[in-house]
């Protein structure tokens, strides 16, 4: 047993080693890349203030051109950030929390967004649940990733059957025997059967304007905590996804 246990604190020293190096080569990359972004960004800026001094017939197509330059670079430092929180990660700050008033704290945030685009949000939350041990700015970010896939994904369901219905979210937790579980499950437009396997790769999108990173993102904050996620087949439309964290005491997770 102790020389099991061993061999998976060598394989996971040797996976963190690797994933510091190639952070470090991500910031060294990213840094060098966000300069000239800048530049051209700031110039698309003065471009476009310049353009009012031009002829009309000019003005118009100059202003499309400058502004077109200026959301893409927006778009690629935008993409830039996302495969550094990727790559490298911040350090983790975990803290026993309560899962279910985490939750209902965060679903209180994100409703006006959610009944704007007419969609409902249900919780069911297991009562008397055994503390997580998270580092809550980085777990925000796990759920409101998933969270906001389910608006798209149901946004993008309205757009295909052209009519409009109700969207619903569901958040649900459950107190295993030895592990805690969070499902999100949403009625949008679902996740083509080919694409279940490839959702969780890096770069891999089905967005017309997806960087890849989101959900690759999420499992990398979760493997951090111990944890997993798992797409969990459902019948169309809709996508169901579980989180898994494990029950521990602080200090055995801080070792």
């Amino acid at each position: 047993m102790q020389q099991r246990r061993k061999s998976r604190d060598e394989a996971e020293s040797d996976r963190r080693e690797r994933l510091a190096y190639v952070g470090a080569l991500a910031a060294g990359l990213v840094h060098e890349v966000r300069t000239p972004l800048h530049a051209i960004q700031l110039n698309a800026q003065l471009l476009a203030e310049d353009v009012d001094k031009l002829p009309p017939e000019s003005r118009s197509r100059l202003q499309r051109k400058a502004k077109r330059i200026y959301t893409e670079v927006k778009t690629l430092t935008k993409t830039l950030d996302a495969f550094l929180t990727f790559a490298r990660p911040p350090r983790l700050d975990p803290m026993p929390t309560d899962l279910n008033h985490f939750l209902r704290e965060l679903i209180e945030f994100v409703e006006p967004e959610m009944d704007e685009a007419g969609i409902t949000i249900d919780a069911s939350l297991a009562p008397d649940m055994y503390p997580v041990i998270i580092d809550n700015s980085q777990f925000t970010h796990v759920v409101l990733n998933l969270l906001r896939n389910s608006k798209e994904a149901i946004e993008q369901r309205r757009e295909q059957i052209e009519e409009d219905f109700e969207g619903r979210v569901s958040v649900s937790t459950n107190d295993g025997e030895g592990d805690i579980r969070l499902i999100i499950e949403d009625n949008g437009i679902g996740i083509n059967p080919e694409d279940e396997e490839k959702v969780f790769e890096v770069f891999y999108t089905t967005k017309e304007k997806g960087t890849g990173l989101g959900l690759g993102i999420v499992q990398r904050i979760l493997e951090d905590h111990r944890g997993s996620i798992a797409l969990i087949p459902t019948p169309p439309p809709g996508a169901k996804f579980c989180i898994t964290l494990p029950r521990g005491h602080f200090l055995e997770f801080k070792e």
